[in-house]
């Protein structure tokens, strides 16, 4: 379904990005694990081209995109195939949680209004907000706000879904109904890739796991070896230092 090759990306001397290559396949979950500025974040973002790589090749649905030199009508197709959950929702402040589903429905991919509010409805009930259809993000939790990005991302049923830290700005207690409609959207079938530091997530919804430092990917495989038989050292200490109890055996 998804297939990149070889992306780079520097931000003036420092890479970011040095050469990252990744497959995903139709129902998979991969979660994207690694310290703070390892380029998780860039590189997801320029998967829809939120970022410009400057390098890289990109499949999609079995059209192949050169990223390095793609064209405004290629990243508009794109962005018409996956759907974007951000770290501090970006919802539109004056409008409803109504309404910003439908701006994605109706101005983006020109949905008739009458036909995209009982998708926009059906989203909302999906993530267990139908009643809040009317409130705006002011008069919502953090929690509620990401829930309503997740709608507006299904809402237009994309081919993939892209999780940047969705519940890196919440506090605490709201982060579980979020990752609970995460965990129902796997259980769907719903292809997503997600950045993320909730070890209890990649180790239960996970299909893939990597685990990316310094703009590489230094490790990838099956969830359970992964947290149970990491292959290298560095990523043995990362998760030891996430999760101290962790018990993994040793490398051989």
């Amino acid at each position: 379904m998804l297939t990149v090759k070889n992306i780079e990306k520097s931000f003036g001397d420092k890479k970011v990005l040095d050469g990252i290559s990744l497959t995903v396949n139709q129902g998979d979950v991969v979660v994207i694990l690694g310290p703070s500025g390892s380029g998780k974040t860039t590189f997801l973002r320029s998967l829809n081209y939120l970022e410009h790589a400057d390098a890289g090749e990109l499949e999609l649905d079995g059209k192949s995109y050169d990223l390095a030199k793609i064209s405004r009508k290629d990243v508009l197709e794109i962005r018409k195939k996956t759907a974007f959950v951000f770290q501090n929702y970006n919802l539109f402040a004056n409008k409803t949680a109504l309404e910003n589903i439908l701006e994605g429905l109706v101005i983006a991919r020109k949905v008739p209004k009458e036909k995209a509010i009982p998708i926009a409805e059906n989203a909302l009930k999906k993530v267990g907000l139908l009643e809040k259809r009317d409130f705006y993000p002011s008069q919502l939790s953090g929690g509620q706000q990401q829930r309503i990005g997740i709608a507006r991302a299904i809402a237009v049923k994309p081919e993939v879904i892209l999780f940047d830290e969705p519940t890196s700005a919440l506090d605490p207690e709201l982060i579980g109904d979020v990752l609970d409609v995460m965990k129902e959207l796997a259980e769907e079938g719903v292809t997503m890739v997600v950045v993320t530091h909730e070890m209890s997530f990649a180790r239960d919804v996970a299909t893939h796991i990597i685990f990316m430092e310094g703009g590489h990917i230094i490790e990838e495989g099956d969830p359970k070896e992964f947290f149970t038989r990491p292959k290298e050292e560095r990523t043995k200490q990362f998760l030891t230092r996430i999760i101290p109890e962790l018990n993994i055996d040793p490398v051989i």
